[in-house]
């Protein structure tokens, strides 16, 4: 006969309050259960008991779960994950002889960033402090959800090491400062380890924690000649889904993820793409850029199509653009080089000279000047 599984042997009970119920994600949801002294976390494959765990937590309720599954963590030594499956059954204990602990999940312990990189099993979520050292650059991206949102990319560090870290939507975030940052997610991508922060993250200044590792990403300045565009405009709804087969001149445009038909006038525009650059030395380059650096650039009319920005960015002249990982983040004019009017630089030496009927004038050598327009009109 053929021996059971662990999970089926390891079937207990368990008592104590549920924390940080999370929504339910497809077929489960997570929570977390502080119990004789320790916390464990808690995956319940039963979503429709979600409002029940919800209303436990909320009320600080003493619930006995019976029959779930104990498994040790993978993430976190010495203590047990619980899964609670479709033979579990939950319900409310009158007395457990201890209280809730309110300050047990007050603040979660910081992780060292070099602990973390040298985790062979990456824990999902981490609070860290850690120093904004630089900021990479800005743009748009897709979550899971369908939501364009504004992402900031930053390296930040503390006294053992550094990291990427990016920011979903606005934060008051300044270059320098040290914060605590609880609940960022992590995530590993070709082998390297990046943050990311989410719904449920907070951003906390506090002093600073010592000599952060001063590493920052290459910044590469070039001038260069903008010889093509690849350039696409996206539309996005108030609540910042992504529309598609839009027709600007309708009156109101749907959007299927919020199931509401809005005014043409609500609907943001947004544009980014690549541009080929040769520079003066070297070979072409194909960096992105986003929306934000080309409305630095280019007025962008609200009519103007992803062709037009196209057309306005090859008639520009030759321009000195900053490069960090493959992403424009700033183009500006290339800086005129001094004149010096040779009347200026050498002096003029005067001799007397005999009186004469005739009148001699200087060469007029005219005005040096320079004039450019900093920001150029796309073209409609």
């Amino acid at each position: 006969m053929a021996e059971q599984s662990p999970a089926k042997k390891s079937r207990n009970q368990v008592k104590g309050f549920l924390c940080d119920v999370s929504p339910v994600k497809d077929a489960h949801f997570d929570a977390v259960l502080q119990h004789e002294g320790e916390y464990s976390k808690l995956v319940v494959f039963r979503p429709e008991e979600h409002m029940q765990f919800h209303n436990a937590e909320k009320t600080q309720s003493l619930v006995t779960l019976d029959d779930v599954v104990l498994q040790p963590s993978m993430e976190s030594s010495g203590r047990m994950n619980v899964f609670y499956t479709h033979r579990s059954k939950m319900s409310c204990v009158c007395d457990l002889r201890e209280s809730f602990n309110s300050s047990f999940f007050a603040r979660p312990q910081a992780v060292q960033l070099s602990e973390l990189l040298n985790l062979h099993t990456k824990p999902k979520r981490v609070s860290i402090n850690a120093k904004i050292i630089q900021e990479v650059h800005r743009g748009n991206s897709v979550v899971w959800d369908g939501r364009y949102l504004p992402r900031t990319e930053y390296i930040v560090a503390d006294t053992t090491g550094c990291m990427s870290l990016s920011v979903w939507c606005e934060h008051s975030i300044i270059v320098g400062e040290w914060y605590n940052l609880i609940n960022v997610s992590v995530r590993e991508f070709r082998g390297k380890t990046s943050l990311s922060t989410t719904k449920d993250t907070q951003i906390l200044s506090i002093p600073s924690q010592g000599t952060a590792a001063a590493v920052q990403v290459p910044t590469e300045t070039i001038i260069c000649d903008i010889i093509g565009a690849n350039i696409k405009n996206l539309f996005i709804c108030p609540r910042k889904h992504i529309l598609k087969n839009v027709t600007l001149s309708s009156p109101a445009v749907y959007c299927v993820s919020c199931n509401t038909h809005y005014k043409s006038t609500a609907i943001i525009m947004k544009f980014s793409g690549h541009l080929d650059l040769k520079p003066e030395t070297g070979n072409v380059v194909n960096p992105k850029i986003e929306d934000e650096v080309i409305r630095s650039v280019l007025t962008v009319n609200p009519s103007a199509s992803g062709q037009d920005i196209i057309k306005s960015f090859i008639a520009l002249p030759p321009m000195q653009i900053i490069i960090r990982k493959n992403v424009i983040v700033k183009m500006e004019d290339v800086p005129q080089k001094a004149e010096i009017n040779s009347e200026d630089e050498l002096p003029i030496k005067v001799e007397p000279a005999e009186e004469s009927t005739e009148f001699y004038s200087p060469p007029d050598h005219g005005f040096l000047f320079s004039s450019q327009f900093r920001k150029r009109k796309s073209t409609d």
